[in-house]
């Protein structure tokens, strides 16, 4: 008996040593195989204001992931990217417009603990009182996920955008940096129109991605994502939702984030078809009187055949505020493609009800490939905006505009 329960300790014993061995060996030869992946996108725009003021503006994403696969076929692996910027001066893409104090006439205000705090808006970024950031320099996290490619789908656990976010079908435009429509840099100093859906920010969250059910050329091909994330919180190149000080807006603070997004593409002769629509739902993070759960809807829609190609993009938000707080965009470009030169005209617009304001951009813009990683090329800008002033009379709105001309040179890698 004894000789028989000691044989099956040693038994066991050996099993435990073994399994850490084979699993530790097994690690080695994916990580071995493993495909590793560096890209980096990086562009440079100078621009000239208004005939007479010249900036210089620039912007670097860089993303590195590796990526292994098992013996049945499965891809996984994990993403690791970030952006640093040179901007105009604003903070996550939005910034101060007018002179509006919370508390007075209809200026965005709500009270806390017997206080008039001035709002930001979740989608916007913009607030009509407070100090303005004029910090020019930006830098964040804007991915850090791992990802499990099943066989209906991707999975995703980590930092990132939302699925609102992942398909989203846009207009053309000739650059990356310098666009009417949610531009990485702002051109002109008055950007107010984005119909990107970042609900949820790049906070850690939980993707599904579905694989494209269909064929392109013949019923279309469909796409599905779901997205959930525990807290909005973080402060981004693009987006922030982090509250600071008592003399800063305050941001309404939201949870519990689902999001859907859709795009279906078809085919027919010449004529390529693409839809996309996002659909985000979050819980308010706090007690205060005035704030909501977050709600916003997006929509895309892309048209080519040939060398043309148009589109259209519509993005709301109630920006997690409770009455008429809305923030609105619509964007819309088409272009033409001849040889290595893209040509585009594009129109944005949008409105921001919780700060009263409002304003649309124009731009005309042409560039050329060059070799494999070379972009260059330039175009105008012209963008105006209403923005609240508080008066003796009242809350009045007063108009500003300014047009830029601008170079960029870009490069990817």
């Amino acid at each position: 008996m004894v000789r028989t329960i000691s044989a099956t300790i040693i038994a066991a014993a050996s099993v435990l040593l073994t399994v850490p061995s084979a699993f530790s060996q097994t690690l080695t030869s994916l990580w071995s195989e493993a495909e590793t992946r560096f890209a980096l996108d990086t562009g440079l725009v100078t621009v000239m204001r208004d005939g007479d003021d010249i900036d210089v503006l620039a912007d670097l994403e860089a993303r590195w992931s590796v990526e292994m696969l098992t013996d049945s076929g499965r891809r996984f692996g994990f993403v690791l990217g970030g952006r640093v910027e040179r901007d105009s001066g604003r903070k996550a893409w939005g910034n101060r417009v007018g002179d509006c104090p919370p508390g007075l006439a209809d200026c965005a205000s709500l009270q806390v603990d017997g206080l008039d705090r001035a709002l930001r808006g979740t989608a916007s970024g913009l607030f009509s009182a407070g100090p303005a950031d004029n910090r020019r320099a930006h830098a964040a996290l804007e991915a850090g996920y791992a990802y499990l490619h099943s066989g209906w789908g991707e999975w995703r656990l980590g930092a990132g955008t939302g699925a609102a976010d992942l398909d989203a079908v846009r207009g053309p435009t000739a650059f990356r940096l310098s666009r009417a429509d949610g531009g990485r840099v702002d051109i002109t100093g008055l950007s107010g129109a984005r119909t990107r859906n970042l609900s949820s920010g790049f906070d850690p969250k939980l993707v599904f991605r579905s694989i494209a059910l269909g064929q392109v050329g013949t019923i279309g091909t469909f796409r599905a994502s779901l997205s959930y994330t525990p807290e909005v919180e973080l402060c981004g190149v693009d987006h922030c939702a982090g509250n600071f000080g008592t003399s800063d807006p305050l941001t309404p603070p939201v949870e519990d984030v689902f999001e859907a997004g859709f795009h279906y593409e078809i085919r027919r002769g010449d004529h390529d078809v693409a839809f996309s629509a996002g659909l985000s739902r979050g819980s308010e993070a706090s007690s205060l009187a005035g704030l909501a759960g977050i709600r916003a809807e997006d929509a895309g829609l892309s048209w080519r055949s040939g060398q043309w190609r148009a589109g259209a993009r519509w993005y709301r938000a109630n920006q997690a505020l409770a009455g008429d707080a809305s923030y609105e965009a619509l964007a819309v470009s088409a272009s033409y493609e001849a040889g290595d030169w893209l040509t585009t005209l594009e129109w944005a617009s949008f409105s921001d009800d919780l700060v009263h304001a409002s304003g649309e951009s124009w731009q005309l813009s042409g560039s050329k490939l060059i070799g494999d990683h070379w972009v260059a090329g330039a175009g105008i800008q012209l963008a105006e905006r209403s923005e609240p002033v508080l008066l003796p009379a009242g809350r009045r709105n007063v108009s500003a505009d300014s047009s830029a001309i601008f170079v960029e040179l870009g490069w990817r890698y």
